[in-house]
């Protein structure tokens, strides 16, 4: 019985043998069909410098050449490739100073976050950093902070203040630290509704506007005034925020006195009311109006005085406050001067009499809401005059065609008064447009017509 058993199992032995390699044969094939080996690039990989005391050491320092990036050739299975990143973050490169030779090269090195792609599936390029050799170059450069968003509703950024100081020092190679124009801390302030203290990472500006790279960076050394290093060139900024006031009246002055026999009849400004920002305190010292400190001269003067006045001098004098972001400081004052016994009396567009409107025209109004007539009394014992008892007429029959017209406006006073300037009202004609369906009608009319 032992006999038989051993004779079986031993009996054509190759053919078994035979059989576990095909059997092994079409598993690697199955396997390798499934689950291929590829190639995959990484572009962009940044290039870290490290051990840069080495050169320090020396009283020297580094500037990197080219892009401070390479590319990565990695060969791997098509599983082990897709659990990668595709901005290459699985992937560490490396300059290390102290492997820097004679012809100012370093070895570069790479290593992945998963352990399964070992060093020599990964093909870099290029596979050395190039590097110059610089006297180190320390200036202070005065940082400025920018506010990136928008504050909650209601605020405004009113003081920005970097706590480790505004003076940053800056030490790095000198045809580095020669093209530095700007240091600038980047806060993003969108939301906020309260001060709040932020991390900001400066960047550096070039003189031609743009920002220097992180191996440029990363060749500088970022120390505030005290000498204290500022590490991963971040600092702290205070944010305060200032309460937003709209529709706030503008009110101007005047200086002098006007001709003999004419006076001031009013006071209007472009725009009427303004937006500002500030703290609770110069609000409410502010109060409800905003007075401008430039009074406007009319000394001397028999007819209307037009200046523009800048708000910033106003403000210049009243601490923590301003005017809201992208507003414009500029203000047109207008001082309307008349002779005694005039008057100016505005009169809606709705009391105008309209005659001779053309039919199919659109016509828009200049002033679109009123006018404003400027009479004068023959006596001093005039009755005081109304806008009620002033007629006002205007005739549109020159709106016929499309184009823009000045039209006088005829106007009706009653006795004891003559008009003292006259009244013009701007009108602009255009064409209706067709409705859609008789636009269609006049179409297909058209196609029927031209049809043989």
């Amino acid at each position: 019985m032992g006999h038989k058993i051993r004779k079986t199992l031993l009996g054509n032995l190759w053919i078994k043998f035979l059989s576990l390699l095909i059997a092994i044969g079409i598993w690697l094939m199955v396997t390798n069909a499934n689950n291929p080996t590829r190639t995959t690039l990484f572009m962009n990989v940044p290039i870290t410098i490290v051990n840069q005391d080495a050169v320090a050491d020396i009283g020297k320092v580094i500037e990197a050449q080219g892009s401070g990036t390479v590319t990565l050739r990695v060969t791997e299975k098509r599983s082990v490739l897709e659990q990668l990143n595709r901005t290459g973050s699985d992937f560490h490169v490396e300059a290390d100073m102290n492997n820097i030779t004679e012809m100012n090269t370093v070895p570069l090195t790479v290593t992945c976050d998963n352990p399964v792609i070992t060093w020599d599936e990964i093909e870099i390029s290029p596979a050395s950093l190039k590097v110059t050799l610089e006297d180190k170059v320390e200036q202070t450069f005065v940082a400025s902070v920018t506010a990136e968003g928008v504050a909650g509703s209601g605020f405004e950024v009113g003081t920005s203040t970097i706590l480790q100081g505004k003076n940053i020092v800056i030490a790095g190679p000198g045809s580095l630290m020669h093209i530095i124009n700007q240091v600038v801390a980047p806060v993003n302030v969108d939301g906020l509704t309260e001060d709040k203290t932020l991390t900001s990472t400066l960047k550096i500006y070039d003189k031609n506007g743009d920002t220097f790279t992180d191996a440029q960076l990363s060749s500088l050394e970022f120390k505030d005034e005290k000498g204290n290093v500022l590490t991963g060139h971040m600092v702290d900024v205070l944010v305060d925020l200032w309460r937003i006031r709209t529709d706030v009246p503008i009110r101007v002055q005047t200086t002098g006195s006007p001709a003999w026999g004419y006076r001031i009849s009013g006071i209007t400004t472009i725009p009427e009311r303004i937006s500002v920002s500030g703290t609770e305190e110069a609000l409410e010292s502010m109060g409800a109006v905003f007075d401008v400190a430039d009074p406007v001269d009319v000394n001397g003067a028999a007819e209307d005085v037009t200046t523009e006045i800048d708000l910033t001098a106003t403000l210049s004098q009243m601490t923590g406050l301003k005017l809201i972001a992208d507003a414009d400081p500029s203000v047109q004052v207008q001082v309307a001067i008349e002779a005694n016994g005039d008057v100016t009396l505005p009169i809606p567009l709705s009391a105008i009499s309209f005659a001779n409107k053309p039919e199919g025209m659109d016509l828009v109004f200049t002033p679109a809401d009123e006018v404003s007539v400027k009479v004068h009394a023959l006596s001093e014992d005039a009755e005081k005059l109304s806008a009620e008892a002033i007629s006002l007429s205007v005739d549109l029959s020159v709106c016929a065609e499309e184009g823009s017209y000045e039209i006088p406006v005829q106007v009706s006073l009653p006795e004891g008064y003559e008009l003292a300037s006259d009244v013009l009202l701007t009108v602009v004609s255009s064409r209706q447009a067709a409705p859609a369906a008789q636009a269609s009608q006049t179409t297909q009319e058209q196609t029927e017509g031209d049809a043989p």
